[in-house]
């Protein structure tokens, strides 16, 4: 076995706090998809939050999977979008693009739950197919959801949801099914405040449709 060289350096997690934690993981995994939630609550009232600990789960059945955690500035008491996904058993996971980087950090305030967030962020809700919850008409895709499962783990709670139905821009999935990368429509988050887009690909080999490699 090779030995670590002075170029590297190694962090014990036991010695470091949360925060610190959370940088790590950060810079470590990036970039990161977002899934811009949307929820609603028993009322009705809209709710559209983003979330970057986001991935595919499986794919039979369809399921998301997004990590959400404790409401900023108030520990031990959970985001609005946990509260009404659990009330509700139904979220949408927008992919947002490029020109909607403004409105998801508008969507990321912490505000009273009485506040509807579609309208702090200045985008568009429209009827969804197959859940009460709406959707972001300026998305490049969304996702309707059921919930699955929802797991404790730490301070955070990982949300499993079913995929119902998913509806995609024209110019973000055509339709056979693919999709243009280099456009540089798609949005991803970076370590700190930090958004990027991609402007290029890399061929993974294996033809158009490989899916060894996820």
């Amino acid at each position: 076995m090779t030995a670590r060289t002075a170029s590297s350096r190694t962090f014990d997690l036991t010695e470091l706090g949360d925060a610190d934690v959370y940088k790590l993981l950060s810079c470590a995994v990036q970039p990161r998809p977002i899934a811009w939630v949307s929820t609603v609550d028993g009322a009705g009232v809209r709710n559209l939050a983003p979330f970057s600990f986001f991935t595919v789960a499986s794919r039979n059945p369809a399921t998301l999977a997004v990590s959400i955690g404790e409401r900023i500035g108030f520990p031990g008491q959970d985001k609005d979008t946990l509260v009404n996904i659990r009330e509700t058993g139904e979220f949408v996971v927008n992919i947002p693009s490029v020109d909607n980087a403004a409105a998801v950090t508008a969507s990321f305030a912490t505000v009273e739950p009485h506040v509807d967030e579609f309208d702090l962020a200045g985008v568009t809700a429209i009827d969804s197919l197959q859940v009460a919850v709406p959707s972001v008409q300026e998305s490049l895709i969304s996702l309707e959801c059921r919930l699955a499962q929802a797991v404790p783990l730490g301070t955070d709670t990982l949300v499993l949801g079913t995929v119902l139905a998913v509806t995609a821009r024209h110019d973000a999935i055509d339709e056979h099914g693919y999709t243009d990368v280099s456009t540089g429509k798609w949005l991803a988050r970076l370590a700190g405040p930090y958004y990027s887009n991609l402007t290029h690909s890399v061929h993974q080999g294996g033809g158009p449709d490989a899916g060894s490699f996820r």
